[in-house]
């Protein structure tokens, strides 16, 4: 997983609320073994026209985008921070939702919402996968999505000082966020929960060593 320090990219909105992880990514793609090539599925339902949602094993053969559809307007093209609404991949577990929006090209999503704008558990798949999920006031998201709505609009996301900084011309808005330390130290740092453990092996080879014998772990 790559250290999250500061992110700079164009800003794409999708104001809709309660996005579900089937709405994310259809639960059909989830009979794929791989965990690569998820991009093209990301909104498969909504982001082409009806009928030209990739196969499940081909997901680079799809039909003609939606224009309709709002990542799909030509301002948004490239988009790599994503400003959602409220209770942003809520239903399932699964975690090919997060998967597919990272593929898809988006490195952080923000949402409206102290403890509201995400489902936890996208929540914790956005931070075993190294994608920034920022919670702001719901008054600082209006202004960011005024700013960006539009199109056009520059981010910079620096995850150090905890700033979100959003330009569009001459109109700028800049919003402090936070976000727990422990996790914030594992973005900075590159860790996912595996690689955070192993950065303990000592510790817990120590402790082993010193656990009485009858709980001590049996020799292989």
């Amino acid at each position: 997983m790559k250290p999250f320090i500061v992110h700079r990219g164009k800003v794409a909105v999708l104001d809709w609320t309660d996005v579900n992880t089937d709405l994310i990514i259809p639960a059909r793609y989830l009979k794929r073994i791989e965990r690569v090539g998820y991009g093209p599925l990301l909104f498969a339902d909504k982001r082409y026209i009806a009928g030209g949602a990739p196969p499940i094993d081909e997901p680079e053969k799809h039909g003609p985008l939606d224009p309709a559809f709002p990542l799909n307007r030509p301002e948004n093209q490239g988009a790599s921070v994503l400003v959602v609404g409220k209770n942003f991949g809520c239903g399932s577990s699964r975690e090919h939702a997060v998967w597919a929006v990272a593929q898809g090209g988006y490195s952080v999503v923000i949402a409206p919402g102290k403890d509201e704008g995400f489902a936890d558990i996208f929540e914790g798949n956005a931070l075993n996968n190294g994608l920034l999920a920022v919670e702001v006031p719901q008054a600082d998201w209006d202004r960011i999505a005024e700013i960006a709505g539009p199109g056009g609009a520059e981010a910079v996301i620096d995850l150090v000082k905890q700033v979100i900084t959003v330009q569009n011309g001459p109109a700028t808005v800049e919003v402090p966020f936070q976000i727990p330390d422990t996790r914030r130290e594992r973005l900075l740092k590159g860790l996912d929960a595996i690689s955070e453990t192993l950065l303990l092996e000592s510790d817990i080879d120590r402790y082993e060593q010193a656990a009485p014998a009858w709980i001590k772990p049996a020799s292989a």
